[in-house]
C-alpha cells in the first residue's frame, strides 16, 4: 500500500474556510485533477469507571495507603469513505479493521462498560496530482468547526521510511500554516516482533493510515 502523511490545522476563529483556500492553492501552483469526495466519522468511547464502594470509616492505626487511580482506557471508531466495509477499532494501541455489522453487535455488548464521549466529522475533496493522491476537509464536532485536515498519499513508495521525506517536502512547499498548534502524523501501527528478530523496514498498511487518523483526532 501507498505510503499517507496527515497534516492538520486547528481552526484559527477567522472567517477563512482554510480547506477552500487550501484546495485553492493547489489548483493554483499545479492543477491537480479532483476525482471525488470524501468523508470520515471518528468516535471516542470511554471506559466506565469501577462502581465506588462506600464503607463505614473505622479507626486504624496503620498509614493509609495512597492508591494511584487507574489509567482512563479509550476505545475509538473510525470510518473512512475511501475504506468502504471497514471500520478501523483501537484499543489500548492495538487497531485492527472489523465488519460494520459485528461493531454493532459489539456495542450492544460492551455498553455498560464504555460511554460515548465524542463524534467527529469531516467531509472533503480529493485530487490527484501526478505521483500524488491529496485527500483535504473539514473537521468539526457538531456546528463546532476543529480545524483542517489533509492526508498526503505517495503512490509509487510503500515504506514510509522512504516516503516520509516526500511527503513533508510536498506539504512544505505549499506554505501552510505552520504554527505551533499544527501537526503532522507520520506514525505505523504497532507490531510484534518477528521470529528471527529482523528489524528491518515493513511494508506500509491500512492499519498504518487507521492509526494515524486515531492518533490525530483522538481527544481533538
Amino acid at each position: 500500500m501507498p505510503v499517507t502523511g496527515l497534516y492538520f490545522c486547528p481552526d484559527s476563529g477567522t472567517t477563512q474556510n482554510l480547506a477552500a483556500a487550501i484546495v485553492d492553492r493547489l489548483s493554483k501552483r499545479y492543477q491537480p485533477t479532483s476525482t471525488a469526495k470524501w468523508s470520515l466519522e471518528h468516535r471516542l468511547l470511554r471506559e466506565n469507571g469501577p462502581p465506588s464502594s462506600s464503607s463505614a470509616a473505622t479507626p486504624s492505626l496503620q498509614a493509609p495507603v495512597t492508591q494511584t487511580p487507574p489509567q482512563t482506557r479509550y476505545m475509538q471508531y473510525l470510518d473512512l469513505s475511501f475504506h468502504p466495509g471497514k471500520r478501523f477499532c483501537l484499543v489500548d494501541k492495538s487497531i485492527v479493521t472489523i465488519d460494520p455489522d459485528f461493531e454493532h453487535i459489539l456495542t450492544a455488548k460492551l455498553q455498560g462498560l464504555w460511554s460515548m464521549r465524542l463524534t467527529l466529522k469531516a467531509d472533503g475533496n480529493i485530487l490527484e496530482l501526478e505521483d500524488f493522491k491529496i485527500k483535504i476537509a473539514t473537521l468539526s464536532q457538531g456546528s463546532v468547526i476543529k480545524g483542517v485536515l489533509m492526508e498526503v498519499e505517495y503512490l509509487p513508495c510503500a515504506y514510509l521510511e522512504q516516503g516520509e521525506g516526500v511527503i513533508r517536502d510536498f506539504i512544505e512547499q505549499l506554505e501552510l500554516p505552520n504554527g505551533p498548534n499544527v501537526r503532522y502524523y507520520f506514525s505505523q501501527a504497532p507490531v510484534g516482533p518477528s521470529a528471527d528478530g529482523n528489524d528491518e523496514p515493513r511494508e506500509f498498511s491500512i492499519l498504518d493510515t487507521g492509526m494515524q487518523y486515531m492518533e490525530l483526532l483522538r481527544l481533538r
